[in-house]
């Protein structure tokens, strides 16, 4: 590491940080990265030159331990740190990522509202308008590298590469898995089936496409077509996200296939990042009816497998009302296969989606907590269930927010598994 005065910004050069992703109450860098501070704010960037990181002094910013990230898909997220007990109690993290979209966030507010926040965003097109002065001015030596990587991806560039990486994928991932949490979301995206089988009419994500593998070809350019976009960052990913909506459906044939590919070709076993991390989603009628082969492949591949399941819920009264075409047999079957896989399999980790919020059957509640609580206390090493609350745009006022965590807090006083709310991220 090493620290320049350029002026009056500090830039320092090298930065390295922790190599394995941690659950603490403080904030965490993670892999290699650079830094320039002003008398306002900190940035940093990665090794593309591409700023991730945005944070502005304590005596002006909301929390000082609080500090806005900028996503692959360029979006900005508020990580809020709010209350850390609580906090971490109904999302498994010490951090609540805020977007600046629409989401199903009960929590958080809109910190984009706050002055602080906006004067931060808006400080990077006078930055990018200096660093490509400072990057032709004969700058020392050591850093020219950096500001000329970092000059070139002003605002303009990046939002042309989030509209490449969505044209490499062949659309734009609506979702990430909750389970992505336990690599701050930070994933690599190859598409391995399009549209979803089910289209459930609740469902505020879904693409509406029927579901559709893809061929190895169209994988395989995929997988260079994200290493051309994320050059000598990659080193700072150890997570794969095949997508989409069920990749599970795929097949083991076409999962073995991409994953291999995609840890081989993307360098995955030279990450500055311990271990390897793949995430995919699946629905509850492909969990139950999954075949032995499926998980055995699964679990000899090189990651730790995280597959989230849709079950929503156990009710036929409530399946119907969100138009889920499956019946509570098959939702009950699909979550003793996942408590079987998740015993039985040592790299492999299946989780739960179940919803709730206004509008739903009085039975649907009573039955989610039923469902849960009945799970034998052997088989709660891995899992978990993630509530969904069918709120989208708007907040909840605080009369309603309150009813949807008392909710929660039943289900979760009651569940032998641990039981966090869902978080709606896109890529």
């Amino acid at each position: 590491m090493q620290t320049l005065e350029i002026e009056d910004l500090r830039v320092t050069l090298d930065c390295e940080g922790a190599r394995q992703y941690r659950k603490v109450s403080y904030p965490v860098r993670y892999g290699l990265y650079w830094e320039i501070a002003t008398s306002r704010f900190v940035y940093q960037f990665n090794l593309n030159g591409e700023v991730k990181f945005l944070q502005g002094r304590p005596d002006e910013w909301p929390h000082p331990a609080e500090w806005l990230k900028r996503t692959p898909g360029n979006d900005w997220l508020y990580y809020s740190a709010g209350e850390y007990a609580e906090l971490h109690n109904l999302t498994g993290e010490f951090y609540l990522p805020c977007p600046s979209y629409a989401s199903n966030a009960l929590l958080g507010g809109d910190p984009f509202s706050q002055p602080a926040v906006r004067a931060a965003l808006d400080s990077l097109g006078p930055l990018w308008n200096r660093l490509q002065r400072l990057a032709t001015a004969g700058p020392p030596p050591e850093a020219r590298e950096f500001l000329a990587r970092a000059a070139q991806a002003d605002g303009l560039c990046l939002q042309r590469r989030a509209q490449r990486l969505h044209e490499v994928l062949g659309c734009r991932p609506s979702v990430l898995p909750p389970d992505a949490r336990h690599a701050d979301y930070d994933v690599l995206p190859v598409v391995v089936a399009d549209g979803c089988a089910s289209n459930c009419r609740f469902c505020r994500v879904k693409s509406g496409r029927a579901f559709r593998v893809r061929d190895r070809r169209d994988v395989l350019e995929q997988i260079e077509g994200i290493r051309d976009l994320f050059r000598d960052d990659l080193v700072n990913y150890n997570s794969v996200f095949l997508a989409d909506h069920d990749a599970l459906r795929a097949g083991p044939d076409m999962l073995e296939f991409a994953a291999l590919e995609a840890y081989e070709r993307l360098g995955l076993a030279g990450s500055r990042l311990a271990g390897a991390n793949l995430f995919l989603f699946g629905s509850a009628d492909t969990l139950a009816r999954s075949s032995e082969a499926l998980f055995e492949k699964l679990d000899r591949l090189p990651f730790n497998t995280y597959i989230n399941v849709g079950l929503e819920s156990p009710d036929e009264a409530s399946l119907k009302e969100l138009g889920k075409p499956v019946s509570p047999a098959v939702v009950k079957e699909a979550f003793e296969r996942m408590l079987d896989v998740n015993r039985r399999y040592s790299r492999i980790e299946v989780t739960a989606n179940l919803v709730f919020g206004q509008g739903l059957p009085p039975g649907h509640l009573p039955a989610v907590s039923e469902l849960l609580s009945a799970v034998p206390g052997r088989t709660c090493v891995k899992g978990a269930a993630y509530l969904s609350p069918l709120v989208w745009g708007e907040r909840p006022d605080g009369r309603e927010r309150k009813r949807l965590l008392d909710a929660f807090r039943q289900v979760k006083f009651t569940s032998r598994l641990p039981v966090y709310l869902y978080l709606i991220l896109r890529l």
